[in-house]
């Protein structure tokens, strides 16, 4: 589940006048014959919308707070940025350093107790999400791909190749500041990124080669320290789940039933298989202080392949079934606590169920917004090969539409060009806002030489966030 103006420095990519003279041919090159509208001239660049201000705006200068599509706020996104085009689907705003490294960091973010943590190259800005100003700043000395909020700690992932792995940095974050923890992980530890966590802990995976014969280690950390609570070579699962200082492994063999091993401390406590009511791919949720559920994801409620699998709780000590829910579908969320909780979507809709006995609680707009906001985002437009019959401008304002649990929104018509959701939160009113980034349409430029990229340059790159 996801959890507030300084700018960030972003790193400055070569332009292709001062590129190496084999690099600057296959800028020409793209230059002159890449556009999919052949010989047309570009247009003058669109009429400015909300975000086109190059300073923080809000909704309470329109008097729109709240109203479906609304820009809640927008402000200036510091970096170079360019639109990608593509032949089948709509265009995506992009990092510049993109368009020579593919494998470059998106920007990302995530919210916690009204403060916005966004990643942009080595840095995280802290924004009030209320009103989009900059608390505070954070180098990280490494480009960032990630982060997790694990209890008041911010994980950061680094941006890295095979030979360094997957660094990690802890942060104690909040609306005052940040401090930088010290971490005490094995140096020669590297991992594919975080694969579960709760309030307090994260787990890794060691990554070996393809051709290891060994069983990685499993490494659990303490976040509020970086320590290494224990680590332990496991066999390898497909998936995994964490809560109350036990990690769940579940295999999925070929030639056998799918099973589930238990480890606490680093030593394997219990096995047992996968309930036949889960079907073969259920994939595993722990509740705190709960059961273990299994749910299909394979059988979303359009999907009539699975026949009689079902959402399925299990005692997590030895694979009792506990309950079992009347239809096939995914789960969205837990809580624990006094009265724990499994939100799910099934062909009925979004359901809270209590997480005992299957009980469902409330149903579809009864849910509490902030147990869904993994599932709110936004879609671009699938063009099917029709972009050359488009306008550039027509085309680099394709909207975006967003998307979640009763959201009936329109597009986000001439809003901003190539927007990317980044996440969702919710206000202390319980509304869901999106969080995207994007560049002002009247911030769009004809690819130059002297420009960052040889792609469409946009020099208005926007962080800005629209009510669902």
């Amino acid at each position: 589940m996801n959890r507030g103006g300084g700018a960030a420095t972003m790193r400055r990519m070569l332009s292709p006048s001062r590129m190496p003279p084999l690099l600057a041919l296959a800028a020409v090159l793209v230059l002159s014959s890449c556009s999919v509208w052949g010989q047309e001239e570009e247009p003058e660049p669109p009429a400015p919308s909300a975000i086109s201000p190059d300073s923080v705006v809000t909704c309470t200068e329109s008097g729109d707070c709240g109203r479906a599509g609304t820009v809640r706020w927008s402000r200036p996104l510091e970096g170079d940025f360019y639109l990608e085009r593509y032949e089948e689907r709509a265009p995506l705003f992009k990092p510049a350093e993109q368009w020579l490294d593919p494998t470059y960091p998106f920007p990302g973010a995530v919210e916690d107790g009204g403060v916005l943590y966004l990643h942009a190259a080595d840095t995280i800005i802290a924004v009030d999400a209320a009103t989009a100003v900059t608390l505070w700043t954070q180098p990280m000395g490494f480009d960032v791909a990630e982060l997790r909020m694990v209890g008041s700690i911010l994980v950061v992932v680094a941006s890295a190749d095979w030979d360094d792995g997957h660094p990690l940095g802890f942060v104690d974050v909040g609306r005052d500041g940040a401090q930088v923890l010290e971490s005490e992980l094995p140096d020669d530890l590297r991992h594919g990124g975080v694969l579960a966590s709760d309030d307090t802990h994260l787990v890794l995976r060691e990554r070996l080669p393809y051709d290891s014969e060994r069983d990685p280690r499993y490494v659990v950390v303490e976040a509020a320290t970086g320590r290494l609570a224990w680590s332990a070579r496991l066999d390898s699962a497909s998936s995994h789940t964490w809560a109350d200082g036990t990690l769940y492994l579940a295999h999925t063999p070929q030639d056998a039933p799918a099973y589930v091993t238990v480890v606490t401390g680093g030593e394997q406590t219990a096995q047992f298989d996968v309930p036949e009511q889960a079907g073969p791919d259920g994939e595993p949720w722990a509740v705190p202080g709960g059961p273990l559920l299994f749910d299909t994801p394979d059988c979303g409620p359009r999907e009539d392949i699975c026949r009689q699998e079902r959402i399925t709780a299990v005692d997590p000590a030895d694979g009792q079934v506990l309950w079992t829910h009347s239809e096939r579908g995914e789960v969205v969320s837990t809580t624990g606590g006094d009265e724990p909780r499994v939100v799910v979507h099934d062909q009925d809709g979004y359901r809270a169920l209590d997480a005992d006995t299957g009980q469902v609680l409330d149903q579809d707009g009864q849910v509490d917004g902030a147990a869904l906001l993994d599932v709110y985002g936004a879609e671009r437009q699938d063009l099917e090969g029709e972009a050359g019959a488009l306008a550039s401008d027509e085309y680099d304002l394709l909207p975006i539409r967003p998307t979640g649990p009763g959201v009936d929104a329109e597009p986000l018509e001439g809003l901003a060009a190539g927007a990317e959701h980044l996440t969702a939160y919710t206000d202390p009113d319980g509304a869901v806002v999106g969080v995207y980034v994007g560049c002002a349409p009247d911030g769009l430029r004809p690819p130059a030489l002297d420009a960052p990229t040889g792609g469409v340059t946009c020099t208005a790159p926007r962080l800005f966030a629209v009510d669902y």
